[in-house]
């Protein structure tokens, strides 16, 4: 019996060492459950894309090559269906405009910009996004969205062909209203910034340091 989603994680990276060899360095990246059995995703380390799906029945154990590339709805249609249907409508609500890429907040001081940017690794199977927040301002700047909020960091989100969105856009969401919103409403320094009239760096040279303040943290941290 597999019942959880660790135990699926472990039986399809069994099945993945016994099958190409652990020198290989094929590993699970995602695991999600459909009905009788958990789905996974599997690729290479370091890096957000995947190169396979497998699916474990969950009373068997038994492990089999799961979803290919023609077989349901891509991870970049997933990606436009959480957009449209979820996460463009909290950008509404919390009073920006705009559509596609690019989305507008207009303040008491100026205006600033959310707009999304996909990764060009992009496949059928994973789809890796972030995106770039500015102000139109006299001491104007650019910054990553992942720099601004609770991440801390250059940070990217993942989304898998077939895997729900739910978890992603949730994060999103809340980097968008709990972190970004303050930050263009003047409510909050922007990164890097000190208290009065900021010296605005470039948009390479933020990008730059919040890269570096990210693997500083993770050095530290032992990750």
């Amino acid at each position: 019996m597999i019942d959880s989603a660790e135990a699926a994680s472990v039986a399809v990276q069994n099945w993945l060492d016994t099958l190409y060899g652990p020198d290989e360095g094929l590993r699970v990246k995602a695991v999600a459950g459909g009905g009788p059995v958990w789905r996974a995703v599997a690729g290479k380390p370091g890096t957000h894309l995947g190169e396979f799906g497998a699916r474990v029945d969950k009373v068997t154990g038994v492990v089999e090559v799961g979803f290919g590339s023609q077989n349901g709805p891509s991870a970049r249609e997933g990606y436009v269906r959480m957009m449209r249907t979820t996460v463009v409508p909290e950008l509404r609500r919390l009073g920006f405009t705009g559509s596609g890429r690019r989305f507008t907040l207009q303040t008491s001081k100026h205006p600033g910009t959310i707009t999304f940017q996909q990764s060009q690794g992009n496949t059928w199977m994973g789809v890796k996004f972030t995106a770039n927040v500015s102000v139109a301002s006299r001491s104007g700047w650019t910054a990553r969205l992942g720099s601004i909020s609770h991440h801390g960091c250059d940070h990217w989100w993942s989304l898998w062909a077939g895997f729900p969105s739910d978890d992603v856009a949730a994060d999103l969401i809340t980097a968008i209203r709990d972190n970004v919103v303050p930050v263009l409403k003047g409510d909050r320094n922007p990164p890097g910034a000190p208290a009065a009239e900021p010296i605005v760096a470039s948009a390479g040279q933020r990008l730059k340091g919040a890269a570096s303040s990210c693997l500083h943290r993770r050095f530290r941290n032992g990750s």
